[in-house]
């Protein structure tokens, strides 16, 4: 405790004023008439000590109320946050940062988090005076906004043009660049956190140049609380669950949604929009913390490019109030066949043609080719390989280019595999190692059974009996699987028939056995056009291109050939129209202005090409939030304090700096003090009846 008055405590001299007088007072004697001394030995050994008690009490309580009185007039202090009662004429550097990332546009009491912490930054800058540098920051992106000294009439003009923005904060990265990088003199540093703190910082360095150092000055932390979310639900998640997609097929889209607030969402609409259109709503209640989950069936009607959305009513925080996505249903598949021979592709051939059926859906180009030196596959959006023999180094690049774009394979293992693959091809392309050929004669062979009967490639077939229409194998290639990579169907040995897995980008389906009579019946049973009509779909839809990202994440879209001298740009969600330049060794595009939520629509010649959605960060859901005790274990031990959101900031920040002020205490202390002298030493007359005064 420290007083901002100390020569007033020359006063406490008077404190002796009650004690002296009282000494004074013994020093005189009465003469007191009594009708009878029978009960002066009584007096003397109870009353008289009795009452020499409570004069001695009265003298304490008068003493201790005028001690009280002058600690009061000297104006005691706690001791502050800043060392020393005359902190606020010393020196001082202050630094302020703003969040101004997602979760701050929360609204909370009818503002949001972003508004409260400009006029909170308004109020400490008002709350120094003297020698003060002030140093204002924004956290998204990175900027000092502002730098000068108490009183700038500038100050409210630049705080409100501090932008909400839909990224995420990088709030510690920035702290600990900003301080390591200022040059301070000032003996007096304080920095201010205004931000709902999401997160804690990422390594055990951070902040050790502002650790305790005993050879210079340290900052100071004053880290503002933020209101928590009352009213919001959010949509966490939607995905699509039906991945063979066709425009009179059943699209299921598996939503999910949180309630994050503490009220009771009662009857609330979750609604779905396809191409604008609305095609389905439920209602729900939600109790505080409850996570929902739901199903959305709907028909896309059309193939091509599907635009969605689902959608909640406004709450406390919009930005997760609605889930854009884009879909894509192939209108036309172009698919290159290669093959030793055109004997061996035959019943290949025969098979893609009955999906096609003359519809144009199917596009399909056979190459003969044994050896193949180049693959020019930039129309392609499937590659089959049938019994591929010695693959160049430069037909391996063109499939990883090509798998890298977005591009799928079915690879049918064959004889000339074992004979003339290279271990270069092998390794570039993960494929499975191959091990022995084996051949059955007579009339033996292996059965296939499926491996996963629940995979988009075998779910909902139209066939009577799966089972009796799956292939029996006369000839097969032993296969090894690599790490993720998926048996979808088996032999009745246990190796593998049919695998699905994922390289250079692009997705794979590899056979362990030619589409030839001599090796197994597939292309004599039911089931072989619509196993390779759904490998086809799934390996054409363009996932690439409509994948979502994050926001501020980049977004690479790929280029077929004939638009890569297009006119390019980039619709906003908010309506911004953007110039891009494709990358033409890459044939893509490479986003990077993806600061808004939403869907953006990519434009060659201004004609629709794709579109893809930018999604809020996971680490911007406003309920995402680290507590008061872990944010203040984490920064330097004493250097740091935590202000209550509900408290009066002004108020708060001038007690917490320059300590609490202790003189109403004291005044109620002395009241208390002496209302109980006023009750102890009054006159009472009928203790004087008894002879007690």
């Amino acid at each position: 405790m420290t007083f901002l008055s100390p020569t007033v405590l020359w006063g406490l001299a008077a404190a002796s004023i009650p004690i002296i007088i009282h000494l004074l007072s013994l020093r005189h004697t009465r003469d007191v008439e009594f009708s009878t001394l029978r009960f002066i030995k009584e007096l003397e050994h109870e009353t008289i000590r009795r009452l020499k008690l409570r004069q001695w009490f009265l003298v304490l309580l008068r003493t201790l109320v005028i001690v009280c009185l002058i600690l009061m007039v000297a104006r005691p202090v706690q001791q502050g946050f800043v060392p020393g009662w005359m902190a606020a004429e010393k020196e001082t550097r202050v630094v302020i940062f703003v969040d101004n990332s997602a979760s701050m546009s929360l609204i909370s009491d009818g503002i949001t988090l972003l508004e409260n912490a400009k006029e909170s930054a308004l109020k400490i800058a008002d709350s120094f005076e003297g020698q003060t540098m002030i140093e204002i920051y924004q956290t998204t992106p990175a900027k000092r906004v502002f730098n000068g000294k108490p009183g700038d009439t500038s100050l409210r003009n630049i705080l409100t043009a501090i932008p909400q923005t839909f990224s995420t904060d990088h709030l510690w990265v920035t702290v600990n660049s900003v301080l390591q990088s200022l040059k301070v003199n000032e003996p007096n540093r304080e920095c201010f956190i205004l931000s709902d703190i999401q997160s804690l910082p990422e390594s055990e360095s951070f902040l050790v140049e502002m650790r305790p150092d005993t050879t210079r000055p340290q900052w100071r932390f004053y880290c503002l609380g933020q209101g928590v979310p009352k009213d919001n639900l959010s949509i966490r998640q939607v995905t699509a669950v039906s991945q063979i997609r066709l425009p009179n097929h059943l699209l299921k889209l598996n939503t999910n949604i949180v309630n994050d607030g503490t009220l009771d969402k009662r009857n609330h609409p979750v609604e779905l929009f396809l191409n604008e259109k609305r095609l389905g709503q439920v209602v729900s209640t939600f109790q505080p913390i409850q996570s929902k989950e739901f199903m959305f069936q709907a028909y896309p009607g059309k193939s091509g490019l599907i635009k969605g959305r689902v959608e909640l009513l406004e709450d406390d925080f919009a930005f997760d109030n609605v889930w854009t996505f884009e879909l894509s249903i192939p209108e036309q598949i172009a698919c290159t066949l290669v093959g030793r021979t055109a004997e061996e592709i035959f019943l290949l051939e025969m098979g893609l043609s009955s999906i096609d059926n003359q519809a144009g859906f199917l596009l399909l180009d056979s190459r003969v080719d044994p050896d193949p030196e180049r693959l020019y596959l930039d129309e392609t959006d499937v590659l089959i390989l049938h019994n591929p023999g010695n693959l160049s180094d430069k037909a391996v690049e063109d499939i990883q280019t090509f798998l890298y774009r977005g591009g799928g394979m079915i690879w049918f293992a064959g004889d000339k595999q074992t004979e003339k693959l290279s271990l270069h091809a092998v390794t570039a392309l993960k494929l499975p190692e191959s091990k022995v050929l084996h051949k059955l004669s007579g009339e033996g062979y292996f059965s296939v059974i499926p491996a996963k009967k629940d995979h988009p490639i075998l779910a909902d077939l139209e066939l009577r009996d799966i089972d009796r229409e799956l292939p029996q194998v006369f000839s097969y290639l032993e296969s090894v699987p690599q790490k993720n990579q998926n048996e979808i169907l088996s032999l009745n040995n246990d190796h593998p028939f049919l695998l699905e897995f994922s390289s250079n980008g692009g997705q794979i389906y590899y056979f362990t056995s030619l589409m030839d009579l001599t090796w197994n019946d597939l292309p004599v049973r039911g089931l072989m056009v619509p196993l390779l009509h759904r490998i086809l779909l799934l390996l054409a839809t363009d996932e690439f291109n409509t994948k979502p990202v994050f926001v501020d994440e980049e977004k690479i879209i790929s280029i077929d050939q004939e638009h890569m001298n297009s006119q390019w740009s980039l619709k906003t969600p908010s309506g911004k129209t953007i110039l891009l330049i494709p990358d033409f060794n890459t044939e893509s595009l490479k986003i990077i202005q993806t600061s808004e939520i939403g869907s953006y629509d990519v434009l060659s010649d201004e004609y629709p090409y794709t579109s893809f959605s930018a999604l809020l960060s996971p680490l911007e859901y406003p309920s995402k939030r680290v507590t008061k005790a872990e944010v203040l274990n984490t920064l330097p031990s004493g250097q740091a304090v935590w202000i209550d959101p509900a408290k009066n900031l002004s108020k708060e920040l001038q007690n917490i700096r320059h300590g609490k002020s202790l003189w109403r205490t004291f005044l109620i202390l002395a009241i208390i003090l002496l209302f109980l002298e006023t009750i102890l030493g009054r006159v009472r007359p009928e203790s004087m009846k008894n002879g007690v005064e």
